[in-house]
C-alpha cells in the first residue's frame, strides 16, 4: 500500500481530471447545518469516476468518508482531514413496473417520477430528505413503510469490480442491511412497485407530507430522528417522560414538537452542543427506565 500526504493526494486526484473543492464546510452539505471544514471534497455523477475515486484512495490508505445527500449526520466541527466523496448518480429508468435510478436521486424526485408512471410503493417517503443510495443503506422508513419493502435487487462496488445482490441477500431488518456495517458503496437501485392510479398516488403523498409537519419539526436543522426504536416503546415517549422536551444547549435544541429529534434552532448549533443533548438523552433514559438508546444517526468525528 502507497503512502503519500493529503495534499500531494489531493494534487494527484486533479491531475488525472477529478475536480476538488478545498476548505467547503460540512454545514453546507448536511441538512444538520453543522460541521467544519473539510480539506478536499468530489462531486461524483457517473460510475467509472466513482470507482476510479474509490480505488485510489484505498490504495494511497486515505480517509474517506462518503456522503449522499447529509440528512441523517451529526458532523464535527474539526477539519476533516480527508475525501469526501458526494455521490451524485442519477438517473431513472423504468421497465414495466420496476423503476432503476441512480444512488443518488433524491427521493423527492424519485417520488414524483413514480407518481408520473403511475407506480406506487414510496409515498411515505416524500418529503424526507435523503437520497436513493442512503436510504436502502439504513432501510429508511416511517409511517409503517421501509426501503427493504421495495427494493428488487442493488448495484454496488468495492472499487474493483462491480456486484448485484437481490432482495433476499440484503439483510433488511430496522434500520440495517447488508451495506450497514462494510465499505461497499451503493451505485444503483431497483424499486419494484405497484400499479396505481395517479391522483391517489400524488394524494397519499401529500397526506405523508403533512403529518410529517404536523408531527415533526420540518422547519428546522435537523438530522432527522436521532435514535432507533428500543426493543420496548419508543424513544419519544421515554424522553418526554424524562421532562427533556425543550432542553438546550448552545444552539441545539430536543424539539418541542417531536423529543426524538434535535435541532439547530437558531442555527448557529456546533457539534459539542448536539452531542451533549444526545448524551443527557442517553444517561437520563437510563437511569430512570434502564434502557440504552442507539442512535440511528451517522457521528462523524
Amino acid at each position: 500500500m502507497k503512502k503519500i500526504s493529503l495534499s500531494r493526494f489531493i494534487k494527484l486526484l486533479e491531475s488525472q481530471g477529478f475536480n476538488v473543492k478545498k476548505q467547503e464546510k460540512f454545514s453546507n452539505y448536511t441538512t444538520f447545518q453543522i460541521g467544519g471544514r473539510i480539506r478536499g471534497l468530489v462531486v461524483v455523477k457517473d460510475i467509472n469516476s466513482l470507482m476510479k475515486l474509490i480505488k485510489l484512495v484505498k490504495n494511497y490508505n486515505i480517509k474517506y468518508f462518503i456522503l449522499g445527500r447529509g440528512s441523517n449526520i451529526l458532523c464535527s466541527d474539526k477539519v476533516y482531514e480527508g475525501i469526501v466523496i458526494k455521490i451524485e448518480i442519477g438517473g431513472v429508468v423504468k421497465r414495466e413496473n420496476r423503476l432503476i435510478c441512480g444512488a443518488g436521486v433524491s427521493l423527492y424526485k424519485l417520488n414524483n417520477i413514480a407518481k408520473d408512471y403511475e407506480l406506487s410503493g414510496l409515498e411515505w417517503s416524500f418529503g424526507v430528505p435523503g437520497s436513493v443510495g442512503g436510504g436502502v443503506k439504513m432501510n429508511a422508513g416511517c409511517f409503517g413503510g421501509e426501503m427493504g419493502e421495495v427494493v428488487e435487487y442493488v448495484y454496488y462496488t468495492d472499487g474493483i469490480k462491480i456486484y448485484k445482490r437481490t432482495r433476499d441477500k440484503l439483510e433488511f431488518s430496522y434500520r440495517h442491511s447488508f451495506f450497514s456495517n462494510n465499505d461497499y458503496v451503493i451505485l444503483k437501485v431497483c424499486f419494484s412497485l405497484k400499479r396505481d392510479k395517479k391522483d391517489l398516488i400524488l394524494s397519499r403523498c401529500f397526506d405523508f407530507l403533512n403529518k410529517r409537519r404536523l408531527s415533526q419539526p420540518y422547519d428546522l436543522p435537523s438530522a432527522g430522528s436521532v435514535f432507533k426504536k428500543p426493543k420496548e416503546g419508543y424513544a419519544p415517549v421515554y424522553i418526554d417522560a424524562c421532562a427533556l422536551k425543550g432542553t438546550t444547549c448552545g444552539g441545539a435544541m430536543i424539539s418541542k414538537k417531536h423529543s426524538g429529534f434535535i435541532v439547530n434552532f437558531n442555527k448557529n448549533a456546533k457539534f459539542k452542543d448536539v452531542f451533549k443533548l444526545i448524551c443527557k438523552i442517553k444517561k437520563t433514559v437510563f437511569k430512570k427506565f434502564g434502557i440504552m438508546l442507539d442512535e440511528e444517526i451517522i457521528i462523524l468525528r
